[in-house]
């Protein structure tokens, strides 16, 4: 019956001192030095490109590629940089800027209250 009863002291033990380290006074005392905000911006680099007839965004993604990047985060970036060819179909010896490259800028800053 002792053996019993030192378990589940010891259990109770255990358990509420875990639960102070996860929930308790020490995360509760790291309130004042709160993480920075960071906002991420893309830089986007583009090239200039004539369309030639039969031309389609997917040929052209795969022409010039980017590394790091899914298709439809190149589409947003391209109609981003083409907006007056949303709906449209590319027309031979149209003038478009196709993203080549994508950098990701972290701007950070300290708020305090």
């Amino acid at each position: 019956m002792r053996i019993l009863l030192l378990a589940i002291l010891l259990f109770a033990t255990i358990h509420f001192v875990r639960l102070d380290l996860a929930e308790g006074t020490i995360k509760l005392a790291s309130f004042a030095n709160e993480p920075p905000q960071c906002d991420e911006e893309f830089n986007v680099k583009s090239i200039p490109i004539t369309t030639v007839k039969g031309d389609s965004i997917e040929t052209l993604f795969a022409l010039y590629p980017i590394e790091n990047s899914n298709f439809m985060e190149r589409l947003t970036l391209f109609y981003k940089l083409n907006p007056h060819l949303q709906n449209q179909q590319l027309i031979g010896g149209q003038q478009i800027d196709l993203p080549l490259t994508l950098e990701q800028i972290h701007k950070c800053s300290n708020t305090t209250r």
